[in-house]
């Protein structure tokens, strides 16, 4: 049932439950809010500090719904068991599940160890996989699981084969989960964004943002990436969450094994490739060899260039 509130808003997610895990901040909170919006009461993870994820419960609750926050190591699989107790002891229920925590490295393939490779892999894979070992266990029937991927899983960039390694396979639990599902009449599909401005945005942008570096502004960052999407912005979390809410939602039953690319209208055809090159450019101009192919780059065919994807 659609159940107005007195804003006349349709509260789709009225009486459901939601777990957001990373909920606290960045692309989390504003998945956790837009969630709280729609009338679903919504529990959020956090890692270690809860100062920001108190404030965001603070916010789902002025929607007029429940909200609650819980430490758990997600990197630990007795944690994230633990953690879905807690949810549905606390709550009675648990109908949503969005799988978003994560963490992002950049280092090169000659200096990768296997500590980077557990740091990555622990959070953004091995620990999505049993966030939805443990929403089968105790969700709803007819309920939805959201899991988090990324642009760059279809993108090869220089020193970034860790996460888009951890999210490619993201893309494949989705698929083969959305028929393990089948049987509680539960939905599964993931979510790619690019572009979203959040803490991790904020710490890595300017690697993908062309003419940019390290020592860049975060306002030339946000311009050059804007530059690249038709509407002339970068996103921002509630983006995401609007996304995440329709395929909560009743309408969003029909869409089931999905990874929906939300890259602000990036052109695959153009724009990455362009920071694809710009970036093997600033590569070989960092040792001192690429300065003279410098000035092909604003000749070069991009639309002729192949492509295979976009960035977040």
């Amino acid at each position: 049932m659609v159940v107005p509130n007195p804003s006349g808003t349709q509260l789709e997610l009225a009486g459901k439950v939601a777990l957001v895990t990373g909920g606290g901040r960045g692309i989390g909170s504003g998945i956790a809010l837009e969630l709280a919006k729609k009338g679903a009461s919504v529990a959020i993870n956090y890692a270690s500090s809860s100062k920001t994820a108190d404030a965001v419960v603070q916010e789902i609750k002025a929607q007029g719904v429940q909200g609650a926050a819980f430490q758990a190591d997600l990197t630990k699989v007795e944690s994230i068991a633990s953690l879905f107790r807690q949810v549905v002891e606390h709550f009675g229920q648990l109908d949503i599940v969005v799988s978003n925590a994560g963490t992002e490295k950049f280092v090169s393939l000659a200096d990768t160890t296997l500590t980077d490779f557990n740091d990555v892999f622990d959070l953004n894979t091995r620990a999505q996989f049993f966030v939805a070992k443990n929403a089968y266990d105790h969700i709803s029937p007819g309920g939805r699981v959201v899991l988090m991927s990324s642009i760059a899983a279809g993108v090869g960039v220089p020193g970034h084969s860790l996460y888009a390694g951890s999210k490619s396979a993201v893309e494949g639990f989705t698929r083969c989960f959305a028929a393990d599902f089948g049987k509680k009449r539960c939905t599964v599909n993931a979510i790619a964004p690019a572009g979203v401005k959040s803490d991790m945005w904020m710490s890595n942008s300017w690697r993908y943002a062309p003419g940019c570096d390290k020592n860049s502004s975060i306002e030339e960052i946000e311009q050059a990436l804007a530059n690249g999407s038709p509407l002339k912005r970068c996103g921002v979390p509630a983006d995401i969450g609007r996304i995440v809410a329709f395929l909560a939602s009743p309408a969003g039953e029909w869409i089931n094994g999905e990874s929906w690319n939300v890259a602000f209208s990036f052109s695959k055809e153009t724009n990455f490739s362009q920071v694809r090159f710009c970036l093997a450019m600033v590569e070989l101009t960092s040792n001192g060899v690429g300065e003279v192919l410098l000035e092909l780059v604003g000749s070069f065919p991009w639309t002729s260039w192949p492509s295979t994807g976009s960035i977040a």
